[in-house]
């Protein structure tokens, strides 16, 4: 029987030997059910192995998704009064700071909220006076009074009118400030929703008269990405002028298949790329894992948000996305393609320099990544594991 396999193994050998291209054959020095030899030169072209060592490894879900601009980086801007177009500041693809002004618009509104903040302006002024003046009197009054209740000349009773005349003069006063002062409030509010800034409200009491038109200004840092809007043209409240979006930091949307859900959990960290820049890794992390799952794709979406200080993602684009599941510190590896499947285990052929024979092992495997897969037991460092023909050194070491 052992001669009949070795003729077997030298046959194959020989087989392997014409497809590539006329390499010699030597014989084998042995051959057992788990022993394979390695001395033939068919077989070193044949076979290709790895050493093995121990490094940092990592598993990961493979997903892709698309990007998109986070909600609270968007900012769509019209005016909050119907008005005309009288200057533009900004067009597409201007970057933009926030409170930076965009456009002008001519509106009567705008004299009408100007008057009223200033008679607003003027009545709390007034008020504050009257309060103070109302408040000095009364308490005048209080105070001859109760000098001269304390001198016996005037009977307790006028000395207690002072005293309510005193509190009803405070009482007044404070009531009369805090209307005033939410009137104030209001009208100054108006401005602000209209465009004006803090400055050129405060500056409006100097001004020689009113003016009839408010500012559009941006409310984030961001790129003007549409611009509806011509010199002259009147727009409503319901009109979106410009677009604005802050693509610094962006969403990627991924789609995780159900099966690998388990494995995915929100801070883990993603490594992101795209047709449009091969070789280039973009780093992120796990914001949100979706509670729903895709009847159709059975996918769930999975976001992650990734730094993008020089804007090469684009909203739209499709991406790539690899999201760090396991890390290991210090593990094995082998390529997937070394590890064979054989009667419901794994194996992998390991070289053995002393006899120059291929020994087949059995191995426990772990996370994988890639084309990788972590080996937790069965090889140690050092170990030269077959990558490449371990499929005919199987073959070799079943018997007959």
């Amino acid at each position: 029987m052992a001669m009949s396999h070795y003729r077997n193994f030298a046959i194959g050998l020989l087989a392997v030997t014409a497809i590539c291209s006329g390499c010699k054959r030597s014989n084998p020095t042995s051959v057992t059910a788990n022993v394979q030899t390695a001395q033939t030169s068919a077989a070193d072209k044949t076979i290709e192995t790895e050493i093995v060592a121990t490094a940092p490894f990592a598993g990961m879900v493979a997903a892709t998704g698309k990007v998109l601009v986070p909600e609270d980086r968007t900012a769509v801007i019209g005016p909050v009064n119907q008005g005309r177009i009288v200057k533009l500041y900004a067009g597409q693809g201007t970057r933009v700071r926030r409170g930076q002004r965009l456009a002008e618009l001519e509106s009567a509104d705008i004299d009408q909220a100007e008057a009223d903040y200033l008679k607003a302006s003027a009545d709390a002024e007034n008020a504050k006076r009257s309060a103070a003046a109302e408040i000095k009197l009364a308490q005048q009054t209080y105070d001859r009074t109760k000098a001269l209740y304390e001198k016996t000349v005037v009977p307790g009773k006028n000395m207690q009118s002072a005293e309510h005349d005193l509190e009803v003069a405070k009482a007044n006063a404070e009531n009369s400030l805090a209307s005033t002062r939410v009137a104030l409030t209001a009208a100054r509010r108006h401005l602000l929703i209209l465009g004006m800034t803090d400055s050129a409200i405060d500056a409006l009491g100097k001004k020689p008269g009113l003016a009839a038109t408010f500012a559009l200004n941006s409310p984030i840092d961001g790129v003007v990405v549409e611009r509806n809007a011509t010199i002259g043209a009147t727009v409503g409240t319901d009109a979106s002028v410009f677009k604005i979006i802050d693509i610094s930091r962006v969403w990627i949307d991924a789609n995780v298949f159900e099966k690998d859900l388990q494995r995915v959990r929100v801070g883990q960290s993603v490594k992101v790329t795209t047709t449009a820049f091969p070789g280039t890794t973009f780093a992120g992390r796990v914001i949100f894992v979706n509670s729903v799952v895709d009847p159709d794709s059975r996918t769930v979406k999975v976001r992650t948000e990734v730094p993008n200080p020089d804007s090469r993602l684009k909203p739209d684009m499709f991406a790539n996305v690899e999201i760090i599941t396991d890390v290991a510190s210090n593990a094995i590896s082998v390529p997937q393609s070394a590890v064979l499947e054989d009667g419901g285990k794994s194996f992998v052929f390991v070289f053995v320099p002393e006899d120059k024979t291929y020994k087949k092992l059995q191995v426990q495997t772990g996370i994988k990544t890639g084309d990788r897969v972590e080996i937790v037991d069965g090889l140690k460092a050092g170990d030269r594991v077959v990558i490449k023909g371990n499929y005919l050194l199987l073959q070799q070491s079943k018997p007959e």
